[in-house]
């Protein structure tokens, strides 16, 4: 299948447009029971660049947006393109202190707010000097979306939107201190769009549809469905992922591209008569947030008929900057399963000691991106973008390594490493051993406080229903597996961890009741 050439798909004001002059009727975003045909984005995000251009906007001020999922994220993103301002995303998890702290730095002019939400920005808003109007997304009375978009004229705005303006700013959660705005320009929007279709072009086949499981706040979330509209395809947008809702959901719309957390997979592979429903639509199975288990991409594939696929990315490169397919992502992989692939579209990876000196391949050092997709910089950061990106290349704060065929092997965040006795140990090798264990179900593994080795290993453990396990029977299963300095001596067992919005498992919580009072930073 080749993809159409999008050439007049310069930025995301075009997109609208471009497609609703070729497949004006088609849907393009779903959401429960409301439908946007592509003329429908078309037209409304036309009114929401017009409305903007009511309130006086300067090219590049902010227009933020604070909801849950639903249709409306992509009217206001298109629109607030279109009218050459630039979308901030909010994570609608945040406290008061949080939200507060993202619409003051990006210095929103206008913010477009759930009505569950209201109540909190009213709390902060005398603190908010230079945000002039909130429009309030969810109830049609005058005064609120509706009514203000109704007010709104429909033709296309005459604003000319340039490539290498910033599109979009979504910010980073922040481990330690105050997060960091991360500017994408339209340009690095776009082709992170081309740069999945070169690995999904089954979404420009009539029929095309991905599901929209996670918040849309999160790069990958917003890139994948912005692909799929790239392509002409539908987005179909689930406000909350819960397992039985998702096994509904792909069959009735047949979904053909859906990303989940391996924890979802497993989760629905667990309801009654999973395997009597129709998934013969669904293409591929986008496993987000970390790997995927030998035996549950058999057991998944066995029900879903459908492949898998990894990748490697960031908010700062704008998504996937390495992709490991189907034909790839199989129970027979052996090591292959635990890469994240190679790159991606025109992405380059180096691995590099803290000097930027370029390592030998299998040894592991920081992980090093370039493409067209990197951010532009951080928000009036210009230090922390000088010491991120640096020569052209992103510095990822990850560590890994590239074997002799180009594969990337992520191994663990840079600051997530422990240092036990001298030796250099990286909890997610060891965490990958531990999923392999028949009665773990998920486990994440922290550097604690030693005082004979500055730091020892704990393991949290999840255990799978049902199953009794202690720590012991754990340290024989490693033991012929991995170096004994590598071995948790400790293991906690919980039911569950603390997760931030992507799903991925918040360490610094797990450490933080051991580090209280220590020197050293737990975030």
């Amino acid at each position: 299948m080749v993809i159409e050439s999008n050439a007049e798909i310069a930025s995301l004001a075009d997109l609208p447009g471009f497609q609703a002059t070729r497949r004006a009727d088609n849907a393009a975003v779903i959401y429960g029971d409301r439908q946007l045909s592509f003329r429908d984005l078309d037209d409304r995000s036309n009114a929401v660049a017009n409305g903007l251009g009511k309130e006086q906007l300067e090219p590049g001020d902010r227009v933020a947006f604070l909801d849950r999922n639903s249709e409306r994220f992509f009217e206001v993103l298109f629109g607030v393109a279109k009218s050459r301002s630039v979308f901030v995303t909010i994570n609608f998890r945040l406290a008061p202190r949080e939200v507060e702290y993202i619409l003051s730095d990006s210095n929103t002019r206008v913010l477009f707010v759930a009505s569950e939400y209201l109540p909190l920005i009213e709390k902060i808003r005398e603190q908010l000097p230079d945000l002039r109007t909130v429009i309030v997304l969810d109830d049609a009375d005058s005064g609120r979306y509706e009514g203000w978009l109704n007010e709104q004229s429909r033709s296309e705005p005459e604003v000319k939107v340039e490539p290498t303006d910033g599109a979009v700013q979504m910010y980073t959660s922040g481990t330690t201190g105050n997060p960091k705005g991360v500017e994408l320009s339209h340009q690095a929007m776009v082709q992170a769009a081309v740069a999945g279709l070169s690995v999904w072009p089954f979404l420009c086949e009539r029929g095309g549809a991905v599901l929209g499981t996670m918040p849309l706040f999160h790069i990958a979330a917003a890139n994948l469905c912005i692909a799929a509209l790239y392509a002409g395809a539908t987005a179909v947008i689930v406000r909350d992922v819960s397992p039985q809702e998702l096994a509904e959901i792909i069959p009735e719309q047949r979904i053909t591209l859906v990303p989940l957390p391996a924890t979802v997979i497993h989760a629905m592979l667990r309801l009654p008569g999973i395997r009597d429903r129709d998934f013969s639509a669904l293409r591929t199975m986008l496993v987000a947030g970390s790997g995927i288990a030998p035996e549950l991409v058999r057991e998944a594939g066995e029900t879903f008929q459908c492949g898998f696929a990894l990748s490697y990315g960031s908010t700062e490169t704008c998504g996937g900057m390495t992709y490991l397919g189907p034909d790839e992502c199989t129970p027979d992989a052996g090591d292959l399963l635990g890469s994240a692939g190679k790159t991606l579209g025109d992405a380059e990876i180096m691995i590099a000691d803290e000097d930027g000196n370029e390592l030998p391949r299998g040894e592991v050092g920081e992980i090093l991106c370039r493409s067209s997709r990197l951010m532009t910089s951080y928000w009036r950061k210009p230090d922390a973008t000088q010491d991120a990106i640096r020569d052209g290349w992103f510095w990822s704060g990850d560590a890994g390594y590239l074997d002799e065929e180009g594969y990337l092997f992520v191994v663990d965040r840079i600051k997530d490493m422990v240092i036990s006795g001298g030796e250099n140990i990286y909890p997610t090798e060891i965490e990958n051993v531990l999923h392999m264990h028949e009665d773990v179900e998920d486990v994440a593994v922290v550097g604690i406080p030693d005082e004979r080795w500055g730091e020892s290993l704990l393991a949290f453990i999840v255990a799978k229903e049902g199953r009794q396990i202690d720590g012991g029977q754990l340290e024989d299963y490693l033991r012929d597996k991995l170096a004994g300095f590598k071995i948790p001596r400790r293991y906690e067992f919980v039911d569950e961890f603390p997760r931030n919005a992507t799903g991925k498992v918040l360490k610094r919580e797990l450490r933080r009741p051991y580090w209280e009072g220590k020197e050293r930073n737990v975030g």
